[in-house]
């Protein structure tokens, strides 16, 4: 078999928020507002810790940052935008409890659509942790540098929610 592992940032995003929608089309999430805004806020945190985790905001993570939040919620945001958004992040990343939380935190449109793996035997949840790593990945190498920090972000947070797949009966893509 032979995957296409060359997946735009924009397509993963839109892939992450559209299996969170058909989990709230199945009645699977009981979370206030819509799903999709769950979704797109876990990953302007997750990938805005990327893209500062290492102190420096270079044009190519916001490009990547700018088309995963394209594709996740459907609006055009200026790199003045984008910077902003990151930095907002950047002050949870500076606040160790906080930065562990999230790390450490199932984000409830992940939990509804585990719910609705478990339940209807598909395999969503694989398929959006898998789509948030390739993200992460994209993130991580658009600056073409390596830092510490980055790299601990992705691993304990992708991490955490492959641990999660696990406890819950749900196979990674």
């Amino acid at each position: 078999m032979n995957y296409d592992i060359d997946v735009a940032p924009d397509e993963l995003a839109r892939l992450v928020v559209q299996a969170a929608e058909n989990a709230e089309a199945q009645g699977y999430w009981t979370g206030p507002g819509p799903i999709a805004a769950d979704a797109v806020r876990h990953l302007t945190r997750f990938l805005g810790l990327l893209l500062a985790g290492d102190d420096d905001v270079n044009r190519h993570e916001l490009t990547v940052y700018s088309q995963a939040l394209r594709g996740a919620s459907g609006d055009e945001a200026t790199h003045d935008d984008l910077r902003a958004a990151a930095m907002e992040t950047m002050e949870m990343a500076n606040d160790p409890d906080a930065l562990h939380a999230f790390l450490g935190q199932t984000p409830d449109y992940l939990r509804a659509i585990l719910a609705m793996d478990r339940e209807r035997g598909t395999r969503n949840a694989g398929q959006v942790v898998t789509a948030l790593g390739g993200l992460g990945v994209a993130m991580l190498t658009a600056d073409g540098r390596e830092a510490e920090e980055e790299d601990s972000i992705f691993t304990t947070h992708m991490n955490h929610l492959r641990g999660e797949l696990d406890v819950h009966g749900v196979a990674a893509e």
